[in-house]
């Protein structure tokens, strides 16, 4: 009999704990944030020059790279 009470304060303070991760703080804001460039040929979001210029490199091996400047923020 006591297993049983023991399991029920056990789900209880589950379910409060999942309650108080799911109404944490949301990072997609953050992270929206630190992608500032985007590529001009498929959109894909980048966090710096240095990763768009690997990413198009690899991704875009035909077309010219933007010049630092020019590319638009995301």
């Amino acid at each position: 009999m006591a297993r049983g009470l023991q399991k029920e304060q056990a789900q209880a303070k589950s379910r409060e704990k999942m309650a108080k991760a799911a109404g944490g703080k949301s990072q997609l804001s953050t992270r929206a944030a630190g992608l500032k460039i985007s590529c001009p040929a498929c959109k894909a979001p980048m966090s710096d020059y240095k990763n768009f210029k690997d990413h198009f490199e690899a991704k875009h091996p035909k077309l010219p790279l933007p010049a630092e400047g020019s590319v638009l923020p995301a």
